[in-house]
């Protein structure tokens, strides 16, 4: 039975996900669903038969594709043929077999071209419609043997397609020495072998480099987990420390707060004796005690004036009711008393300034 880790990367590498031992062992159900998947889904996801059909698809398009270049490439090749030729004709006139033979072999190249456009088929169109109404039987009119192309035009096609190989081999590979002809074309032919190698070649590195790139995903997300759980861990045993430190830092703190204010409190009443002793001098108890003495014989001496008052209000209170209005009276006489000494005050002040005005006239 597999392990957990071996379980994980085998289902890494089946299907496009990325588990962890860890999710392995925690999801049980998710893993069986995820191997049962393994033997209906590629590793990109996509079903078998999907798959299996899209390579059958890929193989035919290969052929064709294969098919299509050979004639594409036969088809330029000729093409640059008649335009070489028909440079080398403005410059060297050629001889009467050549030009026969260029200008048969551009006219069956016309004739193929024009082949291919001569039937065509209008949407909507029920019947079969010809280029001009013309027909094949019409364009191949005349038929040239096929030796004479054999004999000329495809040994020059092969010298010309052989140069372009060698070209290609040269500059896929160069080589400081100059090696001959067939060992060029040996690897001209390896060419197409030699970069489908190559190409799988990048291709396994492009896949090895995914793989890479996972398994440093996956050892990042580990490391990144490990290093979560380890901060954890600190951080309980950082408060477990603290907690257990708290208690003996609270009180070594009240302890040293309690001997700060006995010594504040030492230190104040230090200050306050000093400012007693300062301001109580001798002399100053001595001035006190006189004060003392003084405002005792004051204070007895207010107290039998009180008494006395207190006395004569009794006595007051005694008389009746009118007694009050005898008082308002004689302060209402008293009050009118001090107007005319004030009023005859100022009259006298006025008759001294008179007379002294007169005298100074004199």
């Amino acid at each position: 039975m597999l392990s957990a880790q071996e379980t994980a990367e085998k289902l890494n590498s089946s299907l496009p996900v990325n588990l962890t031992s860890s999710h392995v062992q925690q999801y049980p159900d998710f893993t069986k669903l995820l191997t049962s998947l393994t033997r209906h889904v590629t590793d990109s996801g996509m079903s078998l038969a999907v798959y299996k059909d899209m390579k059958q698809a890929e193989g035919s398009l290969r052929q064709q594709k294969l098919k299509f270049l050979q004639l594409l490439a036969l088809y330029s090749e000729l093409k640059e043929l008649l335009i070489d030729y028909d440079l080398r004709k403005q410059d060297v006139h050629p001889s009467s077999s050549a030009a026969q033979l260029f200008e048969a072999l551009k006219e069956s190249f016309a004739q193929a071209e024009a082949l291919d456009y001569l039937n065509f088929h209008p949407e909507g169109g029920e019947k079969t419609v010809t280029l001009l109404g013309l027909k094949a039987e019409n364009l191949m009119g005349q038929h040239h043997k096929k030796s004479v192309y054999q004999q000329s035009i495809i040994p020059e096609l092969e010298s010309r397609l052989r140069s372009k190989c060698e070209t290609v081999a040269s500059f896929h590979k160069p080589s400081k020495q100059i090696d001959d002809s067939q060992l060029l074309f040996a690897k001209a032919t390896q060419l197409p072998a030699l970069i489908e190698n190559e190409k799988q070649s990048v291709e396994q590195e492009m896949k090895q480099l995914h793989h890479s790139r996972m398994l440093r995903d996956k050892q990042f997300r580990q490391l990144f987990e490990v290093l979560m759980q380890s901060l954890q861990t600190l951080e309980r045993l950082i408060a477990d420390h603290r907690l257990q430190s708290q208690a003996k830092h609270d009180r070594v703190t009240a302890e040293w707060l309690t001997a700060k204010c006995d010594a504040m409190c030492l230190k104040v009443r230090v200050l306050q004796n000093q400012m007693i002793r300062d301001t109580y001098t001798p002399d100053a108890m001595a001035a006190l005690k006189r004060i003392k003495a003084y405002l005792k014989v004051a204070e007895e001496q207010s107290a039998a004036e009180l008494h006395r008052l207190n006395q004569m209000l009794v006595a007051y209170e005694s008389v009746g009711m009118g007694f009050d209005s005898l008082v308002q009276q004689y302060g209402a006489l008293m009050a009118e008393i001090d107007n005319k000494k004030w009023a005859l005050s100022e009259l006298q002040q006025t008759q001294d300034d008179n007379l002294g005005d007169l005298w100074s006239q004199r």
